[in-house]
């Protein structure tokens, strides 16, 4: 049996559950649950723990056999806003797919905050859970570095443009972004604008705005006026980014705004004022809401699926329980541009 090879152990330093873990290629839960012989770890999977076990001379101790139990029936779910229906989407995915395996689930709200998210990932792993799903490939140092000391599973989503700490699921911002400013250029735009969230706040919406600049860029037109807002954002925020983006890049003849929310704000407010859109003033928007198509005119947007995403997130973790071999560390779930009246 073909096994990884692991470090030279340290002079005197008994064998631990770590040790195995890497010898054998697999989490430590994984090594975990196979000393507690649980029927949750594949048999190949099985074998090759047991190889390195006996290779490395293990004996396993009382916690080892109380960490598999210990961590077999509980998921953390870590969002960055509760008022967001995307996010109550994926949750639901999450659930929906844990259910059925009588998997507990927890749900910890950053509201955008990376102090938040480390109290969060602190307080959770004390609980020892199965794994833990958190939002965006952005996150603080101490964040990554007790996650990869955890032998935790974890699962990021809502973006694939970069490497994950364990796995990912989501679709590329950036390239969304892209989308939405070659459809913005193809349709005659010459002066567009960003409205989002802070680049420092919020990774994703900041891919969004370097993709839509690369396609600005690329059909040779002006420099994107960006509007930063704190987050959390309200639908209200769409009328203040279009306020500012009027008063202070009045030519601008296209907006995109990274939330479906405040874009469909911003037609109300358009409608209110006489601002006939698309004609004036193009807006599309990001993440297809059920009030994208009662709006007049109708928007414009990006669809995520955000549901199938928190389900194939768990479905991860499952495989990963379950001690497949061989998972990918990214799924890319395709964002599809919605093109409406809007824009």
């Amino acid at each position: 049996m073909k096994v990884k090879k692991t470090r030279e152990q340290k002079a005197g330093g008994a064998v631990t559950m770590f040790d195995v873990a890497e010898y054998a290629g697999v989490s430590p839960q994984t090594v975990s649950r196979v000393v507690a012989n649980s029927s949750l770890v594949a048999d190949k999977t099985r074998r090759r723990v047991e190889a390195a076990i006996q290779a490395l001379r293990y004996i396993p101790n009382a916690a080892a056999r109380s960490l598999a139990s210990a961590s077999s029936r509980v998921v953390a779910v870590i969002i960055p806003t509760l008022s967001s229906s995307a996010f109550a989407a994926e949750v639901k995915g999450v659930i929906d797919t844990l259910e059925p395996h009588k998997i507990s689930v927890i749900i910890g709200n950053t509201e955008y905050s990376a102090e938040r998210e480390e109290s969060l990932v602190r307080s959770l792993l004390e609980r020892r859970p199965m794994g833990i799903i958190l939002t965006g490939l952005q996150h603080s140092e101490k964040v990554r570095t007790l996650l990869q000391q955890s032998g935790v599973t974890v699962i990021e989503t809502w973006d694939t443009d970069g490497d994950p700490i364990d796995m990912a699921v989501g679709f590329s911002n950036f390239t969304a972004g892209y989308d939405v400013g070659r459809l913005l250029c193809q349709r005659g735009s010459k002066r567009i604008a960003f409205v989002g969230g802070s680049s420092s706040q919020d990774s994703r919406a900041q891919s969004r705005y370097l993709g839509l600049c690369k396609a600005v860029k690329k059909a040779r037109l002006p420099n994107v006026y960006r509007v930063e807002l704190q987050l959390p954002m309200s639908s209200a925020d769409g009328v203040r980014g279009l306020d500012e983006v009027l008063r202070n890049a009045p030519e601008t003849d296209a907006i995109f705004f990274s939330a479906d929310t405040m874009a469909l704000a911003a037609i109300l407010e358009c409608n209110r004022r006489g601002i006939k859109v698309p004609d004036q003033l193009a807006i599309c928007g990001f993440g297809d809401y059920e009030l994208a198509t009662m709006v007049s005119p109708s928007l414009t947007t990006v669809r995520t699926r955000p549901e199938e995403m928190g389900a194939t997130a768990a479905q991860m973790l499952l495989a990963r329980a379950d001690g497949a071999d061989n998972l990918e560390s990214t799924i890319r779930l395709d964002h599809q541009l919605i093109q409406r009246e809007s824009a």
